[in-house]
């Protein structure tokens, strides 16, 4: 992946409805987001010893967030088995979304940009530097982060991207949101109601 591929693309407006699934003792800071920069994921590299970057993760649909944090287990593809995980209870929260500096990634023109693909965007980032360090190779050459990760990291430098949408790595013709909360441009915003109490929350 050429993570410097970041500065080839354009990015375009983005309204409307995702999903973001937390668990319901969570329900009230659904939106929080600082603890990332200490928790690595995909697309953000950060942990206690190096804070990184903070991010957060909505999912096209209802369906496509649970799947995304593993309160569905299985997979979704037809002719595949799932069930619901019962070792801890989720919640779906609708997020209203009003951004202007999203970037597609799942675009031939991104996917050309980075020299990736839907296989490298989707793939095993949590055991990617595990594989070399068993081999005592972390340090002769290879990358520290996920590729997937350098790419969080390039698109956030930019400074003038709120955003990126990228495929879901658990169901397949769905689509995740990566928020960048400190880089959402004035006058744009993440937000959902409280059902319970009838407050908006709103980021930034």
């Amino acid at each position: 992946m050429k993570s410097k591929g970041a500065a080839k693309l354009s990015t375009a407006p983005l309204t409307g409805t995702w999903y973001r699934a937390v668990q319901p003792k969570h329900f009230s800071t659904a939106l929080a987001y600082a603890h990332t920069a200490t928790i690595p994921g995909r697309f953000n590299s950060g942990h206690i010893g190096a804070p990184g970057i903070q991010v957060l993760y909505l999912g096209e649909d209802h369906v496509t967030c649970l799947y995304e944090v593993a309160a569905i287990l299985g997979s979704p593809l037809p002719g595949q088995w799932n069930l619901p995980n019962p070792a801890n209870p989720w919640t779906v929260v609708p997020t209203n979304v009003q951004l202007t500096r999203v970037v597609d990634l799942t675009t031939p023109a991104a996917l050309k940009a980075f020299g990736t693909s839907e296989q490298e965007l989707t793939g095993d980032w949590r055991c990617y530097k595990l594989r070399p360090a068993a081999a005592g190779l972390l340090h002769a050459g290879f990358p520290v982060d996920a590729p997937t990760q350098e790419l969080g990291d390039a698109l956030h430098a930019r400074k003038d991207i709120d955003g990126a949408i990228t495929y879901s790595a658990k169901v397949p013709t769905k689509r995740n949101l990566v928020v960048f909360p400190l880089r959402i441009a004035k006058g744009n915003f993440v937000s959902f109601i409280d059902p319970s109490t009838g407050i908006t929350h709103t980021i930034p």
